[in-house]
């Protein structure tokens, strides 16, 4: 009986677990998310201290992109931080702020911040 029991919540579960995963909707990635997809290759290409782009709050509705980097003396952070402006306007990202952060401490720390054109 006890098998009986356990092996019907066993298909119960796994039937409603098969219909979750049929319905559920998976969100594609939007322009926004594609030109800050763009920007991150762009960017993980051509720098070896640089880690990742993303928004820095959970919606896209904000204009401030978080650029996290390894902190590396010789980097001159603000040159860097005009050429993230560059790459960012050449994949129609304009109008941005900037915020480099070094991604080696925690909380991270902000190197420099920049208001694109």
């Amino acid at each position: 009986m006890k098998l009986k029991t356990s092996l019907i919540l066993s298909l119960t579960l796994l039937f409603y677990s098969i219909i979750y995963l049929a319905t559920s909707k998976v969100v594609p990635c939007e322009v926004d998310c594609a030109k800050t997809y763009g920007l991150d290759t762009t960017l993980r290409n051509k720098y070896n201290y640089f880690y990742g782009v993303f928004r820095c709050a959970r919606t896209y509705s904000t204009d401030t992109l978080c650029i996290y980097v390894k902190d590396t003396t010789g980097i001159n952070w603000d040159l860097f931080s005009d050429t993230v402006c560059m790459y960012a306007k050449s994949v129609g990202l304009s109008r941005q702020t900037l915020l480099i952060m070094n991604n080696g401490v925690l909380p991270p720390d902000t190197l420099a911040r920049k208001q694109c054109p």
